[in-house]
């Protein structure tokens, strides 16, 4: 399949951000997501300041204001290193800039980052088979008392359970809108969404989405970009691999190697096997 008759679902950064343009998909999202009653979505921050239109489709920020607080919606497919530690950065940023309109560090709203993620065993290097939804939280080492957790929170919703569901589960027994949300085709997206009105209607859209040349040439160039920074980072590895393969060649010890080719000690350890 050609991508340009290739059909992109809401696995799609720019096809969910898109899509979830309401007040009332909006409010359905964090509900079905986060296990929150939202009653009353104020503002939609969808758009950072880009004059053209088209950057402006491609260059979406998810922030919701809500009466449960301000949140940020991160769509994580397709993974790179730098991602955890971008969106936590960024989340922090969120945080920072609500103190410095505020003028205060009491009183400070909640904040929660839902990240909607494949891969998730990559961003959080454990296991999660089996687990659906996972928050994470500061908490103290010895009580593992929860702090500051009236200022914010971090969930990440395992779209790789749900995906699998599609595959060889039984889809009757899970949530309807994630399994919407982790559809993997555009026929499985219809027999989800059929009989709710609601997600009839973002399925629609993403048909739409779909048919939009402008959408399609945005996505298609996010992905040439996603697959060239891709090569260049396998480049970089490689280049590091090599290096330290000589300096292996020459005597010289782990910790050294180590430090000049900026390999961990235990993959220095896997390259000498």
């Amino acid at each position: 399949m050609t991508k340009e008759n290739k059909f992109y679902t809401l696995s799609s950064d720019i096809i969910f951000k898109n899509t979830f343009d309401t007040e009332e998909s909006l409010k359905r999202l964090l509900e079905e997501t986060l296990n929150l009653k939202v009653d009353k979505v104020y503002k939609n921050n969808t758009e950072l300041f880009v004059e053209n239109k088209k950057e402006r489709r491609k260059y979406l920020d998810l922030i919701i204001e809500t009466d449960k607080g301000i949140i940020n919606v991160e769509i994580n497919h397709g993974y790179k290193e730098e991602l955890p530690n971008r969106n936590f950065l960024y989340f922090c940023k969120l945080i920072s800039s609500s103190v410095i309109k505020n003028k205060s560090y009491t009183n400070v709203e909640k904040h929660i980052q839902l990240n909607i993620t494949w891969n998730l065993k990559k961003y959080l290097n454990y296991s999660v088979d089996g687990r659906k939804i996972i928050y994470c939280h500061l908490s103290d080492d010895k009580t593992h008392t929860k702090m500051h957790d009236d200022i914010f929170e971090i969930v990440y919703i395992n779209m790789d359970y749900f995906k699998d569901i599609w595959y060889d589960g039984n889809i009757e027994k899970e949530n309807p809108f994630l399994m919407l949300l982790a559809a993997p085709t555009e026929k499985q997206m219809e027999e989800i969404s059929e009989g709710d009105r609601l997600m009839e209607e973002l399925n629609n859209k993403v048909k739409k989405l779909n048919e939009d040349p402008e959408i399609l040439d945005v996505i298609i160039e996010n992905e040439d970009e996603i697959i060239a920074n891709s090569l260049y980072e396998k480049g970089v590895k490689q280049n590091k691999i090599d290096i330290a393969k000589k300096m292996l060649e020459d005597g010289l010890d782990i910790k050294t190697i180590s430090k000049y080719s900026e390999l961990s000690e235990e993959e220095i350890k896997d390259i000498n096997n």
